[in-house]
Formats: structure tokens, sequence, C-alpha cells
């Protein structure tokens, strides 16, 4: 064991030298031995610093007590540095206590600090299996990464599995052989849980029927993560020949309908899987992806369908014309909300027909709710020069291009005429510099009155948080 660590190890040493290391530890075999495998590498000079143990003390039992104080005292003795952390759980379920577990560890790293776990060939195959009976995709069935970035407490910690590849006999040898003194978690054994039903009843007959079952799996897990790396590249490109110009990350995210009915159903079902994914943890489940498809597909004029994604933030689907939107809930409930608009001084709710200026760092605050601002930055070659903006209304006239004569356009026809979703009609904004209307402005895009041959397009209006200091 020791061996395959070491050359893990020397494989990652620079990611190892240039972070502080932290190790997990519960006090059960599998941390434990990987504490003192550690502990053996770093005194032969085959990692490059000694991690720190960190002890999450849960509270669910009483001996959990016994076991901060195991650890604690092991870690004392034998030179680490150690934290327990003890958390409160809202209700025992094997999902918060995860979540609760990574904030606690997380509260005391840092951004790229790299955290190892004692994830072994065994937990690989379980939770493999786990996933496959409840569906997973490419992604899902490659299970857990040697490496892998996680997001916690708006940190980005380094997770590292460095027994990925070992059996858990092999690390009870290794224990056994080192006198560890290690605990036995009798939950871990439960089959009141998944997992405890799998490694008590389903990997055993797997093994009598191929001894190396545990490890073939875990090496189809393997096999399955590279095939993914694939897939998402192949994805990712196709992804980018979808998104529209109207797209603005994370707040909105806009694709062109055309592009993705021109490629193949498979590839179209994983892009709008991957679509809906950006800058969300949380996979879509199949219905929704189904049901984007379906949006995607549809040949009707209805524009009112929306389609509501909880996820993590909260997202709204909608469809306008040849594009499929994707909204962050908090800049929809943006748009939703009753007109307010900035002015250079700070923030004041005006009237919707109230004309603004820019502030003196160049933004003007068109919409605001709460938290999500609409704002447009002037740009440079306006800077300097009289501003006025002002709300594009349905008699307003407005001069615009068509069929390579100027005509003035009353706002209704005006927003036909440039193919605005219906839910940004009342988000639409005249910007006039040195007393001549240069600029048509809408959240996303904007189009150029003082070119008016080139059909040029401008920097258009974007969603920001607002916060105390000011946009971000």
């Amino acid at each position: 064991m020791l061996t395959q660590l070491s050359t893990v190890f020397q494989a990652h040493h620079n990611k190892l030298s240039e972070s502080r290391l932290f190790l997990a530890c519960s006090g059960g075999r599998d941390s434990l031995a990987l504490a003192w495998a550690c502990k053996c590498l770093y005194e032969q000079g085959d990692l490059p610093v000694l991690p720190i143990l960190l002890h999450v003390h849960h509270g669910w039992q009483a001996v959990n007590d016994e076991w901060a104080d195991l650890v604690a005292t092991w870690a004392k003795t034998h030179g680490f540095g150690c934290h327990i952390l003890p958390v409160k759980l809202a209700k025992n379920s094997e999902t918060i206590a995860r979540d609760a577990r990574y904030t606690a560890l997380a509260s005391v790293m840092q951004s790229g600090d790299v955290l190892l776990l004692a994830h072994h060939a065994d937990d690989q195959a379980e939770t493999l299996l786990m996933r496959l009976i409840n569906g997973a995709g490419v992604a899902g069935l490659s299970a857990m990464k040697s490496w892998q970035w996680r997001r916690i407490l708006d940190k980005d910690i380094q997770l590292f599995r460095p027994m990925l590849g070992m059996a858990r006999t092999q690390i009870s040898q290794f224990a056994s052989q080192h006198a560890l003194p290690y605990v036995d978690d009798v939950t871990n054994t439960s089959n009141a849980h998944v997992r405890g039903k799998l490694r008590n009843h389903v990997l055993p007959v797997f093994g009598q029927i191929n001894p190396q079952a545990v490890q073939n799996i875990a090496r189809s897990s393997q096999l399955l993560y590279e095939a993914g790396q694939i897939v998402s590249l192949l994805i990712d490109e196709k992804l980018a020949y979808c998104q529209d110009e109207w797209s603005q990350a994370p707040f909105c995210q806009v694709l062109s309908v055309a592009s993705v009915q021109s490629l193949p159903s498979v590839v179209q079902s994983s892009l709008i899987h991957a679509w809906l994914s950006l800058d969300e943890p949380l996979p879509p489940n199949q219905r929704l992806v189904q049901e984007v498809l379906t949006l995607i597909h549809r040949t009707d004029a209805d524009h009112q369908t929306r389609l509501f994604w909880q996820g993590v933030h909260g997202y709204v689907i909608c469809r306008y014309g040849g594009r499929v939107y994707r909204y962050r809930m908090d800049a929809w409930a943006c748009l939703m909300a009753d007109n307010t608009v900035d002015n250079a001084a700070g923030i004041a709710d005006m009237p919707i027909d109230h004309m603004m200026t820019p502030s003196n760092d160049g933004v003007v605050r068109l919409r605001r709710t709460q938290n999500v601002a609409i704002i447009w930055q002037v740009l440079p070659e306006f800077l300097g020069r009289q501003i006025h903006i002002m709300p594009i209304t349905r008699q307003m006239r407005v001069p615009f291009a068509m069929g390579g004569m100027t005509k003035h356009l009353h706002g209704k026809k005006l927003v036909q005429s440039l193919g605005v979703p219906v839910w940004l009609r009342d988000h639409l904004w005249q910007v006039v510099v040195d007393g001549v209307p240069v600029l048509i402005l809408t959240v996303g895009r904007a189009w150029r009155l003082d070119r008016l041959d080139k059909k040029g397009s401008a920097m258009g209006a974007k969603f920001c948080v607002l916060g105390v200091d000011g946009v971000k």
C-alpha cells in the first residue's frame, strides 16, 4: 500500500507542494490508514508536508465523543495538527450529514487547499452501483474523481482521493499490520441505507462470480470518466455553436433553435442537459430536458409557455421566435418587477418616463430589484459627451433602418421589427448622445442608429448583482 501511495503522491508532487494539505479523518480504518501512510511517506521524503487532520464531530451517537478524543489524542501522539469540528444536524439524513461535513471541513480551509479523502475502490464500486440504480448517465457513472474541485463556503477546495485504486481488503491488512486503533462505525454496514445493502449483499455475490469484481467496476468507472471527457469536449463545441449572441452568463443563457434542430437527436439531448447545467451544480432531470426539447421543436406561435426548474438558483425557461432563453430566477424577478430606475446620485425609484444620465463611473442603472440590477456600461466612444437615456414607450417614434431607408417607427412596431421577446418589451431604451439618438438598448443586445447601413450591434444592458458597494 505504501508503494502504491508513494507512486500516486509522486505523480502529483507539484500540486501537493504548492498547497496546504488537510485530511478528513473520522477515526475509522480507511482514514486512519491514510493518515499513517502519509506520516510514513512524509518521513521518507515522498510527501512534501504532513497533512492537518480534520475530524467532524456529528454528535449522533454517544460514542462520537470517544471518536473525537481518539483522533485528537492519536494526532498529538504522532505529530499531526488536528481540528475537531462539531456540527449540528437538522435531521438524521445521509445527504444533510454529507453537506454538513464538507461545510465544516471547508470552514478551516482556504481556496486552493487540498483535502485528502480516504475513499477506495470498494467505495467507488458502491457509488457506481448506487448511481446505476438511479439511472445515471455517463457523467454520473464515472462516480468519484481522483482530483476534483469543489466550491464550498465561497472557497474553491481541491479534493484528492489517492486510494481509489486500492481495495478495502488491502487497507484492512495495512491497518492490522500497523496496529492502528481505528473505530468501527456500525452505521456503515447498516441495511437501513442503500450503500449498506450493496456492501453486505450485492458486492459479496459479485466477488463470488469474479474475485476482481470490485477493481473491475472501479476501472469501468474510470473508463466511463474518460469517455465522459470526450463527450464533454464534443458537447462544449456544439454548445458554443448553438449559443446565441443574446447570451449573458450566468443570469441568462440563450440557444438558437435552428442550430439545435440541425444536430442529431442524440446530440440534442446531451446538449440541452449541458446547457441547463451551465453555472449550476445540480444536473437537470430527464423530464426537464425532454420538456425543453419539446419547446425547441414546437411549431405553434405560443410565446406564453414557461418552464420552471428549481436547481440551486431557480430558473425560468421560455421561447420567443428562434431562440430559447434560460433566465436565473432573480433576473426574471427583476424583469417582472414594477419599473424602477436609478439616477446618477444613487438608487431611487423614478417614473418610467424619466430621462436617465450615467453616474460618474459611466454606469446607468436602468432597473433593479433588491439584489439584481439591469445596468448599461457607457461605450468608451460616448464618455465625456452629453448622454441621456429614456425608456421607449409604445407610442414613441424612433428612427430605424428598414430596406436601406430610415423610418420612424412607433415603439410597438419597433419591438416587432427587432424581434424583441415579449417579456423584454418594457425593457427597451433609447440612448441620445449630444442630442442625437444613437442607440436602442435592451437586456443582452443593442442596435446602432448612427450606423444604419452596417446594421451594427453594440454592448447591450446586462444583469448584475447590486451589492452594498455598488455594481458587482
